[in-house]
């Protein structure tokens, strides 16, 4: 599928588009990122960053002429911003790719990032505690459905159960507050890694 095309759709809100975008970039920028950031576990969190930038900031994926580029420069913010926060700004430095002056401005995309973390953040303490609990053994602690539902003596369909109804009632809580994020983005780990 030609890729402008489909940030032209992603632009509009077309979910689809954008799992489309999400499926085609996961296995090209997952490798990037472990090579880039040599160290293996926050891969995930690091994708979900990007894309959640992505759609956040949707409005301007028309302006994009080359979107490989342009998400593969997102790609080394991203973990330029994860390297610097793990305090490795030397190792950064040597590894990452010198940003053009053509990038979008990130600031916008970083605030809103914050603040839409901030609401997930309110809506998981909303769940009720044994549901938070299994969201946040799946999220944080990036445990596996079966070995949560071993942990909690559970049934494995009955944590999945828990993890999707978190996961609807976390984007209800999104859309109230005005955000509207793909279910992909908030549970992708979740839905395809279990």
């Amino acid at each position: 599928m030609d890729e402008i095309a489909l940030f032209h759709q992603i632009a509009q809100g077309d979910e689809t588009a954008f799992e489309i975008l999400f499926h085609l970039y996961v296995p090209k920028i997952t490798p990037v990122i472990a090579r880039v950031i040599q160290v293996e576990g926050p891969e995930k969190d690091i994708i979900q960053e990007i894309f959640l930038g992505i759609w956040l900031g949707r409005e301007k994926l028309t302006d994009v002429l080359i979107p490989q580029s342009w998400i593969f420069k997102m790609v080394y913010h991203r973990c330029y911003s994860w390297l610097q926060k793990q305090e490795v700004r030397n190792k950064a430095s040597q590894i990452i790719i010198r940003e053009s002056s053509d990038q979008s401005n990130l600031t916008e995309e970083n605030i809103a990032f914050s603040e839409t973390s901030l609401l997930v953040k309110q809506a998981i303490r909303q769940l009720p505690p044994q549901a938070q609990k299994i969201y946040l053994l799946s999220r944080e602690k990036g445990l596996k459905i079966a070995t949560i539902a071993d942990q909690l003596q559970l049934s494995p369909q009955t944590v999945k159960n828990s993890l999707v109804r978190s996961l609807k009632s976390i984007r209800e809580y999104l859309i109230s507050k005005g955000v509207t994020l793909p279910l992909i983005l908030i549970g992708w780990d979740i839905l395809f890694f279990y």
